[in-house]
C-alpha cells in the first residue's frame, strides 16, 4: 500500500514538473511573429508655421497634450492632443524661467516640469496653475556631486519625492564593457532620501587617442568613438503611481514592482537566440568611416540581446528588438509576456512614450528635418 501511494506521489510530482517545464519552454521567435498594423495619426513638422530646429525631449500629459523641447531654437513648445500649436512656454535667456543654450526637460508625475541646465547645476521647476498651464515657480542649485555625475528623473515616488537614476561615467582607455548606475529617491530639494534602491548595468563608450581616431569632440584628452552595437542596457520605467518595472536584457527578465518595492510579477522572456550576422554590422556601420567601424566591430557580441529597449503602457510592453532594413523592429507583449505581434518604425524615430495603444516619437530625419510623430497600434482587444 505504501509503495502504491509513493508511486502515485511521484507521478503527480513528475506531472507538475513536466507541465511547468513545458510552459517555460515556449520560445518566442521574433521572425515568426505576425505583423501588427500601425499607422501615423499625427505628424507635426512645424510649430506655428515655423520649422522645428533640433528636438530633444517630449513630455505627454494625462489629457493627451504634449510639450517638446527644441534645443535648436532654445524653446519649450506646447501642443494640444490634436496637435494644435498652443505657444511657447519658455524661451532662451538668462533670467528666471528662461532657457540656457543647452538643457534637458523632464517631468515629475505630471505635476512638475524639471529643466536641467546642462552647463551648470541649476534646476528650474515649473508647476501647474489653476488654468492647467505650466508656470515657472523657482530655481535651485543642486548638490554638484562629481563632474562625471548625471541625474535622470524617472517619475514620482510620492508627492515630494522622485525616482532618479544616478550615473557616473568615466573617460578612460580600455574601460570594461559595462558600468553600474543606481536608482535612488530624492526629495524636492535634490537631497537623497534613499540611496541604492537598485543597481542598473549601462554600456560604456569606447574611448581612443584623438590622434588615431579624429572626431569633433574630446573629453579628458580622449575621443568617444562610440558604443558597439548590441550591448544591452538595464531599464527603469515608472508605469503609473502604483507600479514601476526594471528590465534586464542580459537575464531576459522584466520585474514589475509595487510602490512599496515588492515584486508583483516576474516576466521571464524565453527568446530564440539570434546571432549577430555580417548584414547586421553592414547596416549599423553604414556611413561610418571604415577605421572606426573596424574598431567597434571587435567589441560586438556573438548574439543579440533579447531586446535593446523597452516601454510600458498600462496593459502592454513595447520592445525594441532590432534595427533592420525595414526600420526599427518593435515587438508588443502583454503584461504576462505573451507576444501580440511586431511592427516597424522609421529608423529616424526616437521613441518616447507607449500609451493607450499609441507610440509617441521624435522623428529626426536628417534630410526633411525633425517632427513629432504619433503612431496608432491596432492591437487585439
Amino acid at each position: 500500500m505504501k509503495i502504491h501511494l509513493y508511486i502515485i506521489f511521484i507521478c503527480i510530482v513528475l506531472s507538475i514538473c513536466c507541465s511547468h517545464a513545458t510552459s517555460q519552454q515556449t520560445t518566442i521567435d521574433y521572425d515568426k511573429l505576425k505583423e501588427i498594423e500601425s499607422n501615423v495619426v499625427l505628424d507635426i513638422s512645424e510649430n506655428h508655421s515655423e520649422p522645428f530646429g533640433l528636438l530633444k525631449d517630449l513630455i505627454v500629459m494625462p489629457d493627451g497634450s504634449f510639450l517638446v523641447s527644441d534645443i535648436g531654437k532654445t524653446t519649450i513648445e506646447k501642443f494640444s492632443s490634436e496637435g494644435e500649436y498652443e505657444g511657447a512656454i519658455a524661451k532662451s535667456g538668462r533670467g528666471p524661467g528662461e532657457l540656457p543654450y543647452m538643457f534637458s526637460l523632464e517631468v515629475d508625475g505630471y505635476d512638475t516640469l524639471i529643466v536641467q541646465h546642462n552647463s551648470s547645476t541649476q534646476i528650474d521647476l515649473w508647476g501647474l496653475d489653476r488654468q492647467g498651464n505650466y508656470r515657472y515657480e523657482r530655481s535651485m542649485i543642486r548638490n554638484p556631486g562629481s563632474f562625471n555625475e548625471t541625474l535622470s528623473f524617472k517619475g514620482s515616488y510620492s508627492k515630494n519625492k522622485r525616482y532618479v537614476v544616478q550615473d557616473f561615467t568615466k573617460v578612460e582607455l580600455n574601460l570594461p564593457d559595462y558600468r553600474t548606475a543606481k536608482v535612488i529617491i530624492m526629495d524636492g530639494f535634490q537631497n537623497i532620501v534613499l540611496d541604492s534602491l537598485y543597481t542598473l548595468k549601462k554600456p560604456n563608450f569606447i574611448y581612443e587617442d584623438p590622434k588615431k581616431y579624429s572626431t569633433n569632440i574630446t573629453f579628458g584628452g580622449l575621443t568617444p568613438v562610440g558604443i558597439p552595437p548590441y550591448r544591452y542596457e538595464d531599464r527603469f520605467i515608472v508605469i503609473d503611481k502604483n507600479r514601476y518595472l526594471i528590465a534586464r536584457p542580459d537575464k531576459a527578465i522584466v520585474n514589475i514592482y509595487s510602490s512599496d518595492h515588492t515584486i508583483q510579477k516576474k516576466i521571464h522572456l524565453n527568446i530564440k537566440q539570434r546571432e549577430v550576422e555580417e548584414n547586421d554590422l553592414i547596416l549599423h556601420f553604414a556611413g561610418m568611416d571604415r577605421k572606426t567601424g573596424e574598431l567597434l566591430k571587435k567589441y560586438v557580441p556573438l548574439f543579440k540581446p533579447p531586446f535593446l529597449n523597452i516601454w510600458a503602457s498600462q496593459s502592454d510592453l513595447l520592445l525594441h528588438t532590432d534595427n533592420t532594413k525595414k526600420g526599427k523592429e518593435m515587438v508588443v507583449l502583454t503584461m504576462d509576456g505573451k507576444p501580440e505581434g511586431k511592427l516597424y518604425l522609421s529608423e529616424y524615430d526616437e521613441i518616447k512614450y507607449f500609451r493607450n495603444k499609441r507610440i509617441y516619437t521624435l522623428n529626426k530625419n536628417p534630410i526633411s528635418g525633425h517632427s513629432i510623430r504619433i503612431y496608432q497600434v491596432n492591437l487585439p482587444k
